[in-house]
């Protein structure tokens, strides 16, 4: 075996031996999805009505958000890290916001002990959600985002506000991403 083919076997042993371990952190490691309903599907889009959820917001600060789920709440209580992390809302504002898991209610909520962080009730809704993999960034989620104003208008929805990216997945995992757009529709033209 020559030395080229060798850094070859080892390089793809590497890259084997790598895309298991990430397979097995990621199956190890489920996480909670915040619920939703399919209406239907189109187009590689979905309608989906998303029932009430308890949120955090924070303008853009993960590490407040982090710290919150980390215990640094009322309650000093760790909380599950849940799915999609939110980032921006329906009136353009520039804000980062995590669904907190589903057996959390109004009632039962740890309050914030941080004056960055928002805790509240969504309201219900129908939303149209693309996804689309890799890493986020404003070079392709741009044209996803356009994609989904293009199919509200096709199909004859109402937009209510501005797009919103839906983030699955840690910034660590590599392979198969999970992002979403979603803009949220007017009922009245469902």
């Amino acid at each position: 075996m020559t030395c080229s083919s060798l850094q070859r076997s080892l390089i793809v042993s590497f890259l084997i031996l790598l895309l298991s371990l990430q397979s097995s952190l990621a199956m190890a490691q489920e996480t909670e999805t915040q619920e939703y309903r399919v209406i239907k599907e189109f187009n590689g889009a979905e309608l989906r009505y998303y029932p009430p959820a308890m949120k955090i917001q924070s303008n853009n600060d993960f590490g407040s958000l982090f710290n919150y789920i980390s215990g640094n709440n009322s309650a000093r209580e760790k909380i599950s890290m849940t799915s999609p992390v939110y980032m921006g809302d329906s009136r353009g504002n520039n804000v980062m916001e995590f669904v907190l898991p589903k057996n959390f209610n109004k009632s039962n909520t740890p309050e914030a002990l941080s004056n960055k962080i928002k805790v509240f009730e969504s309201k219900p809704g129908y939303f149209l959600a693309l996804q689309f993999s890799g890493y986020a960034n404003s070079r392709n989620v741009q044209p996803h985002a356009r994609d989904l104003y293009n199919l509200t208008q096709e199909y004859g929805y109402t937009s209510i506000g501005r797009v919103i990216l839906l983030v699955y997945d840690s910034p660590y995992k590599i392979i198969g991403r999970k992002n979403e757009v979603v803009i949220q529709i007017d009922e009245d033209s469902i």
